[in-house]
């Protein structure tokens, strides 16, 4: 599973994938998307696991997803398909600080993030503005208990230029092209804000802690989530966070322009 760590799940074994599979199986909630379908098991603590259903059959390929309470107004530009079912089924372009009129939606800041029930969307069209739930699954999260330290890592250049304390760089910026087909380039993306709030939390299946916590960001706010032993520095309430991540997400409210 991908990410599985970020939540407390096991990312390797054989065993535990197949125990995993079970209890999905047993426990999980139908979720019809169309011609698609889902099964959604809500594992406790707002971490759940996702797995589409084939032929009749749930898939042994499960997603993990954080469904936290943040939320981010944006424009959702457009959608592709993921040709690697292993990240999702599929991804949004959007901007943040969306704004809208008499037929007409923009928007600020562009990024992009998976969602692992894309199919729930298809009769989705774009432009539009909604609001969405984000969950930055992380590779490297770095805590600050301050400003100072904040500044101390992230030192200004010679021409006094420095990264603000907010700020969100969607990997695209730097990967223009898209992939085949014209897919929309990957989810990752450096996502540094405020801690509104953190924790420890313990995944209510396999006993295994992981960090959490909710970043007030540029645009927004964003849940973050990563295993321990990827976590440097201290996450402190009123500090600042900055990780460098994989974006997905949630269509949690729309507003049909």
């Amino acid at each position: 599973m991908i990410f599985a760590a970020c939540v407390g799940f096991p990312e390797r074994g054989a065993a535990s994938l197949l125990e995993t599979y079970h209890r999905i199986c047993e426990r999980g909630t139908l979720v019809e998307a169309g011609g698609f379908k889902y099964l959604k098991w809500e594992a406790g603590e707002r971490v759940e696991l996702w797995t589409d259903v084939k032929d009749g059959k749930p898939e042994m390929l499960f997603k993990p997803f954080y469904a936290g309470e943040t939320r981010m107004k944006v424009a959702l530009i457009e959608k592709t398909l993921r040709r690697d079912e292993v990240v999702s089924d599929g991804a949004f372009l959007c901007r943040g600080k969306a704004c809208e009129g008499a037929g007409w939606v923009a928007g600020h800041n562009p990024f992009i993030f998976d969602a692992i029930d894309f199919h729930r969307y298809d009769s989705l069209s774009l432009p539009r503005v909604s609001t969405v739930q984000l969950t930055a699954f992380s590779f490297q999260l770095t805590g600050f208990e301050d400003e100072e330290a904040y500044e101390e890592a992230y030192p200004a250049d010679a021409d006094g230029y420095c990264w603000d304390y907010k700020h969100f760089i969607p990997a695209l910026i730097c990967d223009p092209q898209r992939g085949e087909g014209g897919e929309l380039q990957s989810a990752h993306a450096e996502v540094s804000g405020y801690v509104n709030d953190t924790g420890i939390i313990t995944n209510a299946v396999t006993g295994r802690d992981f960090c959490w916590a909710r970043l007030d960001t540029v645009g927004g706010e964003v849940d973050v989530v990563c295993p321990p032993d990827r976590l440097s520095g201290y996450l402190v309430k009123g500090g600042i966070a900055a990780s460098r991540c994989y974006l997905y997400g949630r269509v949690v409210e729309d507003r049909c322009n």
